[in-house]
């Protein structure tokens, strides 16, 4: 028998506390807050599975703490890696693939998405506002808040930098996260009665850690009624467990490593998610995620780049919003050996960050 968070609204000290709490503590939470979403829904549950870090890390969680039989449903979207589609087919217990559709139970891809609705740019809140002030009926008030803020404050407001995007040829929309992801979930749930487990963590925006400091881990009326026993786990918590459970991740992840001081990292991506998405991208360094892409996945790379709307080609929309999505090596730059006559007898060219 466990205990329910009474008082789902955190207040800050608490979501601060519950960040800092000693690693060893953050499991028996976790634990915990699995065990009571199971026994709350008398076992009618599942796990929100897509097969990076966080989830795979939750799998082993659950599966642990309660058992194989717990369905691990992953949505297979076209958009993983396809490292991760083949990594997330051999999840241990119980899996379910599930598949985005359309009204009509015809499967639906990420070109007709983005045709119909726009691309995924800059962050799901700013694409949210875009589509908003460019096809929502809003009223005055409200446009003039969301573009310029009001007597309270500015938070909530379009960033200047990105209103250019209210006038572009190409839309703006976060819609391919409801449609791709969300919507096959909450088909399964509707089908099943089944409630989930989502491997969400502190570290993935500020939204997310702000809806968590608003419900706690186990969420059970609303909107959005779902467990986050992850919630509070930061990214190093994450790589711990997986060292310390010498648990086998996505092979796109490299090796999980320690810098001299004892921070873990992975040698390679550091998040995976939809490959073509190009939410957060315009905060990566170079290499971004497209230009790794270009590198690893050359014909995925293509097909993203190609992807049109209104007539723009997602290359061009990328690159109107200083997105770089080219590599020195392909647009031809020659190369450092071309012209070794310039170079010093000791140079070294491995020295160079490319």
């Amino acid at each position: 028998m466990f205990i329910k968070e009474d008082d789902l609204k955190l207040q800050e000290w608490e979501f601060a506390q519950r960040k800092y709490l000693p690693y060893e503590t953050k499991l028996i939470l976790t634990k915990t807050r699995i065990k009571e979403w199971y026994e709350n829904w008398g076992g009618d549950v599942y796990i929100s599975y897509s097969g990076g870090l966080d989830s795979t890390v939750l799998l082993d969680l659950v599966r642990k703490t309660i058992g194989d039989y717990v369905p691990a449903v992953f949505s297979n979207t076209g958009l993983e890696f396809p490292e991760i589609v083949r990594f997330a087919r051999k999840a241990s217990g119980e899996y379910i693939e599930v598949y985005p559709t359309d009204k009509k139970g015809k499967r639906i891809t990420f070109k007709q998405v983005v045709n119909q609705y726009g691309f995924p740019l800059i962050s799901k809140e700013a694409a949210l506002k875009i589509q908003k002030l460019r096809h929502g009926n809003l009223s005055e008030r409200y446009r003039n808040y969301l573009l310029n803020g009001d007597e309270r404050g500015k938070f909530g407001v379009l960033a200047k930098k990105w209103q250019f995007l209210l006038t572009t040829q190409f839309d703006t929309s976060e819609m391919c996260c409801h449609i791709m992801k969300k919507n096959p979930f909450r088909k399964y749930e509707k089908e099943t009665g089944c409630k989930p487990y989502i491997g969400v963590t502190q570290d993935e925006g500020f939204m997310r850690a702000h809806q968590y400091a608003h419900t706690g881990c186990n969420v059970y009326d609303g909107n959005t009624i779902k467990s986050q026993p992850l919630g509070f786990w930061t990214r190093q918590d994450v790589l711990r467990y997986v060292v310390e459970n010498d648990l086998l991740i996505c092979s796109v992840y490299g090796d999980v490593k320690q810098t001299p001081c004892g921070e873990y990292y992975t040698t390679g991506e550091q998040r995976t998610g939809c490959m073509f998405c190009g939410f957060g991208t315009h905060l990566e360094r170079c290499p971004n995620r497209f230009q790794r892409m270009l590198n690893t996945h050359p014909k995925h790379y293509q097909i993203c780049m190609n992807l049109e709307n209104n007539g723009v080609k997602y290359r061009d929309a990328l690159t109107l919003c200083g997105i770089e999505v080219d590599t020195w090596r392909s647009i031809g730059q020659m190369e450092i050996e071309d012209f070794p006559e310039y170079m010093p007898d000791d140079f070294n060219k491995n020295d160079i960050v490319s």
